[in-house]
């Protein structure tokens, strides 16, 4: 399937309606803009709880969210620095597909897109993206939490 570097996606272990992502074949790793992101022990596992970032055009909180921590990693960021990162397991919906793929945690302010999707996710929906924005979807979904 070929999609746009842009598309609407549906994340429902984290938030309800489409958001909408930057598919980067630049990136290696997915990764989301979260907020207030604590981190915390239960029954001797590991877990984290963040709020995803609104909507530029928004000033509602979104809800809060928590996931078992898969991993820590350094990850090179937009601007080639390093950092350390929290890594979580979180179903993927592009299309028709939905995968379970990798997210690291990390606060994107300056990027344009809360959510990026990287080279892994993207090899495992079997998708080619196109340099056209939308491939999918020419309009917002109704249901989009922008």
């Amino acid at each position: 399937m070929i999609v746009g570097w842009k598309e609407y996606i549906l994340l429902p272990d984290i938030q309800t309606g489409g958001i909408r992502a930057k598919l980067d074949t630049g990136a290696l790793t997915s990764s989301l803009d979260a907020r207030d992101i604590k981190t915390f022990w239960d029954a001797g596992e590991a877990f984290v709880e963040f709020r995803l970032a609104p909507p530029r055009s928004s000033s509602l909180e979104s809800d809060l969210c928590r996931a078992p921590i898969l991993d820590r990693r350094i990850v090179r960021n937009s601007g080639g620095q390093e950092e350390s990162r929290i890594i979580i397991l979180s179903t993927l919906v592009l299309a028709e597909q939905t995968i379970q793929t990798e997210f690291s945690l990390t606060r994107r302010d300056p990027m344009n897109f809360r959510v990026l999707i990287g080279r892994r996710s993207l090899a495992a929906l079997n998708v080619s993206v196109s340099s056209a924005d939308h491939f999918l979807l020419r309009d917002t979904p109704l249901d989009t939490n922008l």
